[in-house]
């Protein structure tokens, strides 16, 4: 019996198996940290392409407004002065940018018939300057979106990640 009790052979291959589980499984889950971040960023980087898209195609509707006197996009109906702003087309951009193709509800990025992410509830609220502002308004855009992450971790029992993301842009005039 005493001598069972000396025994220790094969403890440290055990030890080193648990180990090395442990490191794989704490170096998957800081890939899929990234993962998620790089998505996140280019995603956001071409909802930011998008919105500046919107503000420098409503340039047109700007310029003289602001040159002369500081007023945004606005054009004489009749004898009123009405708000001309174009919204542009953020999903036909953001389409062509990365890649995605219309769901039911949303646009879906694909990497090899599998879903990457998937983008919907755009919102665009384009803020036009007073009609007769000062220097300190700017023309601006916000874009809201809503970003859904399908995660690689967890097997399937995680739920997706979704994230709100807001982007601003603004029309600054160089002269």
């Amino acid at each position: 019996m005493e001598g069972l009790m000396k025994n220790k052979e094969g403890n440290a291959v055990i030890m080193a198996c648990v180990t090395v589980l442990i490191l794989m499984l704490i170096f998957t889950v800081i890939a899929e940290y990234i993962r998620l971040q790089i998505i996140a960023k280019g995603v956001r980087d071409g909802v930011q392409s998008s919105v500046i898209s919107v503000v420098t195609n409503n340039w047109d509707n700007n310029y003289n407004g602001l040159r002369q006197g500081y007023a945004g996009g606005y054009t004489l109906k009749g004898s009123n002065w009405q708000t001309d702003i174009d919204k542009g087309e953020v999903y036909n951009d953001l389409s062509n940018l990365l890649g995605l193709q219309r769901g039911s509800g949303e646009y879906i990025k694909y990497v090899n018939s599998t879903i990457e992410y998937s983008v919907y509830n755009l919102d665009i609220n384009v803020i036009n300057t007073p009609f007769r502002g000062n220097k300190d308004d700017k023309f601006s855009a916000d874009i809201y979106i809503t970003l859904k992450i399908p995660l690689g971790f967890g097997w399937g029992h995680l739920p997706d990640m979704i994230i709100p993301l807001k982007v601003k842009a603004k029309f600054t005039p160089k002269f």
